[in-house]
């Protein structure tokens, strides 16, 4: 603690130690000033005692120690001792604009002490870890100039320069200068590196790749790509160099440099000469070790941006060498019908040049699940090319001696032509038979596993662990089901018969391959569109999402979660909670990106010290990207409308997240779904999405919701308003016209929220509204409710426009169970019915200290409040009395049989179906299906205002 190592001053320093830990910082303050009295007045003390008043709860001992604290920082001569710099800075770190002191406070001390390595090296860490690039640099630059013998300080100057030129914040003059030294001195640790003879380097001199990485890495930052590609032709640097020692990753920087340089002859050259065939049948394996497509496609932009005539022919023929030597090379044959589109661009080669290589190509590759993804890109729109293909493949290769995997990428590209590509919406019959041939295929190879691992003497297929390729299969089938009910209409949606049918394919199928990845994703889709929520959330565990899957994965569950199911279900014996509380489930995902901070920080330092530059670069962006994740602020707000909506823990600790309004980074990736569409037109996940991809405008109504909330706990705390809670946050809120982010609902609430916001700050006192302005809020909040008043009303017999437009229906007028959207719809309006309870309970509660309202109107919203609430539940109920309905499972269990009998089933796929899916399994699947429609339901009654 204390510079002090006597034993008597180290007791005295614990004495006071002991009295803050408990609290008692009268007393510390005390035993300070009393040794002070005596004649001890050191910094270190001082120090003490301004941190000790700074953590006082008093105003004026907090100003108090503030001050004392900034004017020790600034003291002549500056301080060098670490215990009293440790104290300084353990303040600093808490006071808000004060990053230049913390920075100076050991600056001076390093000028001070230049030959201290531990003040020179504190100084680095704390600006390191603080991503103060410029005071790191500076602290690098002092370490290098004071400890020349320890080369690691110059590439840390060097790094930090760097950081500097490509850190956004920065300035442009700070991103020139400093891009500029970082481009110098590396440069003159390549100059220092001696030649392949020389074997002793100067200290400064690159010797390690990674150094080597680093120089490149700087220099495509400052656009010097011509010098990167000098540089890898070197003989001290380059790829034969000693310090390269032939790492194939040094190919693929040469040849990205070479593209981005636009030098397209020497890219020729350099892939011609790579991998041209050697004769060495040792030679030849060593070559297809470095067979990389980024190479390849250097060849492929070269030939396509090239001038110079019969060079495509030429590149074909150049793949053409390489196939026949490594007939597996997917990347060299790609590369040669890549080489044909180039020279039907150019004119010197004709579309009749494409289908005999496309032919070829399948010959080698059709046993790969590539080669439909493959084909579909090179082929492109030209409808007739892709029925040539099919029939190709049909005739050619799918036939039983070849396998199932032919047989697959065949079915793929049948759905991709004359279903997903069909001009016309493909009738019921066309997309009836391509499910049965799927599924009849995946019956029969499936049964064939089974009998081939009997005879084997393994265990039986039903075990089967990894996934297996006619998986693909039943996969296909289910989107073969599920199509829009218009082609052609922009808000189509996927008829709840068809994802009813199906989840249960889909089952089936994770039953024989639990762990397939693309099939369980698919799946929670699915769920959660039938508002099976409770279903969806165990299926997602299944997925076992860890670490920075939260980042790119989770949100495929998450998004809307919260406004279709932000209940519990009830617990599952075994399993975690959150697989059943989508509460807990949110702040699992937070957890890990609050983790992250503290994993990335300790990574990057780790990286630095073993002179891992690049990837130490690339956890920095990491971190900032995890910072700044849309996902970390989607769950968060979500997580406390979850709460708001089911109860639980109260969700403060993300108060600050939920009010963060900085630009976010996006890394939501949808990859993991199968797509089997023709070119061009829309993905297959995102017609399985729950409304709109949310974004920015999703992101400000949500922090104006959370805001409202906010202000009205803060009005029944009798809180006074903050400036950061008061009506210039809904300045934020500008909701963008072309960027369709949220749902009619959504977008609803979202205005009427903004009002009820103003209405809010107004009756804490806020001078920003009028009461005009007031009356006029509250006149469009009625308006509103009236409106829903009358979409939730039932007449005698009949439904209310609501369930009538967002149930499940298995015939023209026998609602089963809640769609999602009839969820969504009513969570969104419980939300905002909440909120209004608890304002017009804050406006007539009497003696309270809000401004007030006009009594008529709050009397009149009063009574819509109760009204609505009761109308939600009584739907609600109508609708949960559906569920349990006589019949209604066995209804379930004919139509994932049979079909939707106004549909038309082809008799064929019920006969298919009623083999494939074992009707015990299916009857089970209903069951649950309906169990959880009744928790989702259950969940809607549970909210209380």
């Amino acid at each position: 603690m204390a510079p002090i190592n006597d034993a008597v001053f180290l007791r005295r320093n614990n004495q006071i130690q002991d009295a803050i830990d408990g609290q008692n910082l009268k007393q510390a303050l005390q035993l300070i000033e009393k040794r002070m009295k005596k004649g001890e007045d050191t910094r270190f003390l001082k120090a003490w005692k301004a941190h000790i008043l700074w953590r006082h709860a008093d105003e004026a001992h907090h100003k108090r120690g503030i001050d004392e604290t900034l004017e020790l920082c600034k003291a002549e001569p500056p301080t060098t001792d670490i215990d009293t710099l440790d104290i300084l800075f353990k303040t600093l770190q808490k006071l808000d604009g004060q990053d230049a002191t913390r920075s100076n406070l050991w600056e001076r001390a390093a000028k001070a002490k230049p030959q201290d390595l531990e003040i020179q090296g504190r100084w680095f860490t704390y600006a390191f870890e603080s991503n103060d690039w410029k005071s790191a640099q500076k602290a690098a630059m002092s370490l290098q100039k004071n400890f020349p013998k320890d080369r690691k300080y110059y590439f840390w100057a060097i790094f930090l320069s760097h950081m500097i030129a490509i850190d956004d914040a920065s300035s442009e003059t700070d991103r020139k200068l400093f891009g500029t030294l970082a481009y110098r001195m590396i440069s003159k640790a390549a100059a220092d590196v001696p030649e392949g003879s020389q074997l002793l380097s100067p200290p400064r001199a690159i010797q390690t790749s990674e150094e080597l990485r680093l120089l490149i890495r700087i220099y495509e930052n400052q656009g010097r790509n011509s010098e990167v590609v000098k540089i890898l032709d070197s003989e001290n640097l380059g790829l034969k160099s000693r310090i390269v020692q032939n790492d194939s990753a040094f190919l693929g920087y040469k040849a990205f440099n070479l593209g981005v340089s636009k030098m397209w002859a020497e890219g020729i050259s350099f892939v011609r000469d790579l991998y041209t065939v050697p004769d060495d049948k040792e030679k030849l394996k060593a070559l297809r070790e470095l067979d990389d497509w980024s190479i390849w496609n250097l060849l492929v932009q070269a030939t396509e941006h090239t001038n110079t005539p019969g060079t495509a022919a030429e590149t074909k023929k150049f793949t053409e060498e390489f196939v026949a030597a490594s007939p597996k090379s997917r990347n060299a044959a790609l590369a040669g019908l890549d080489a044909i589109l180039c020279g039907i661009e150019s004119g010197d080669m004709t579309r009749d040049d494409l289908l005999p290589a496309c032919q070829k190509y399948i010959d080698n590759h059709i046993h790969k699940l590539y080669a439909f993804n493959d084909i579909r890109r090179i082929i492109g729109p030209d409808r007739d090319g892709l029925a040539k293909m099919l029939n190709y493949i049909l005739v050619t290769h799918a036939v039983e001696e070849k396998g199932s995997v032919a047989k697959i990428n065949a079915l793929k590209l049948d759905y991709c032509l004359n279903i997903s590509g069909s001009e016309n919406k493909p009738s019921q019959k066309k997309i009836d038979d391509l499910v049965a041939r799927c599924l009849k295929i995946y019956q029969t190879a499936y049964e064939e596993g089974k009998v081939k691992k009997s005879k084997d003497g393994a265990q039986g297929a039903s075990s089967t662990i990894e996934s297996q390729p006619i998986d693909d299969l039943c996969i296909l089938a289910a989107m073969c089901l599920l199509q829009p009910t218009d082609a052609g209409d922009k808000e189509a949606q996927v008829p709840a018969t068809a994802l009813i049918r199906a989840a249960g394919i889909l089952e089936r199928l994770c039953r024989d391959s639990p762990h397939n990845y693309e099939a369980l994703l698919l799946l929670v889709r699915v769920y959660l569109q039938l508002g099976a929520g409770s279903l969806a959330l165990s299926t997602f565990s299944k997925l076992s999402v860890k670490q920075i899957q939260y980042d790119s994965v989770a949100h495929i569950l998450f998004t809307r979660l919260s406004t279709v199911h932000p209940h519990s279900a009830p617990p599952v014996e075994g399993a975690e909670y959150k697989d059943f509380d989508p509460l807990s489930a949110y702040v699992q995902s937070l957890n890990f990106f609050r983790n992250s901070e503290v994993n990335t920080m300790r990574f990057r330092t780790a990286g630095l010290d073993e002179g891992a530059y690049v990837n130490t670069e690339e956890i920095i962006e990491l971190r900032r990207r995890l910072l700044n994740s849309i996902n970390r602020r989607m769950f968060a707000l979500d997580a406390r409308r979850t709460q708001r909506l089911a109860g639980g823990d109260p969700m403060s600790r993300y108060d600050e997240l939920a009010r963060d309004s900085s630009p976010v980074v996006d890394s939501r990736t949808f990859g993991a779904f199968m797509c089997c569409e023709f070119i061009n037109k829309p993905k297959f996940e995102e017609r399985m999405r729950l409304g709109p991809l949310p974004k920015t405008n999703w992101l400000a109504s949500a922090r104006v919701t959370d805001q409202l909330f906010s202000v009205l706990k803060g009005i029944a705390l009798q809180r006074p308003l903050t400036a950061e809670m008061d009506l210039p946050s809904l300045d934020t809120l500008s909701l963008s016209e072309t960027e369709n982010d949220q749902t009619d609902r959504e977008k609803e609430s979202a205005k009427i929220h903004a009002d009820l916001l103003k209405v809010a700050t107004f009756m804490a006192g806020s001078k920003l509204t009028s009461s005009e302005q007031v009356d006029a809020a509250l006149g469009r909040v009625e308006e509103f409710l009236d409106i829903k008043k009358q979409g939730l009303s039932i007449h005698e017999a009949t439904l209310s426009p609501l369930i009538a437009s967002t149930a499940v229906y298995l015939g023209a007028d026998t609602p089963v169970g809640p769609t999602w959207e009839y969820l969504h719809s009513t969570f969104v309006l419980l939300e905002t019915v909440k909120a209004l309870s608890q304002l017009v309970g804050l406006a007539t509660k009497k003696g309270g200290k809000a401004a007030k309202l006009p009594k008529e109107r709050v009397e009149r919203l009063s009574t819509l409040v109760s009204q609505i609430y009761e109308l939600v539940r009584s739907n609600t109920r109508a609708l949960k009395q559906r569920v349990s309905a006589s019949g209604v499972l066995s209804s379930l269990v004919d139509l994932v049989i049979q079909g939707d009998q106004s549909a038309n089933s082809e008799k064929e796929l019920q006969d298919i179906l009623e083999t494939t899916l074992d009707p015990s399994n299916v009857e089970l699947f209903c069951g649950s299906l309906m169990e959880s429609w009744e928790e989702a339901l259950d969940g809607v009654l549970g909210v209380r205002l």
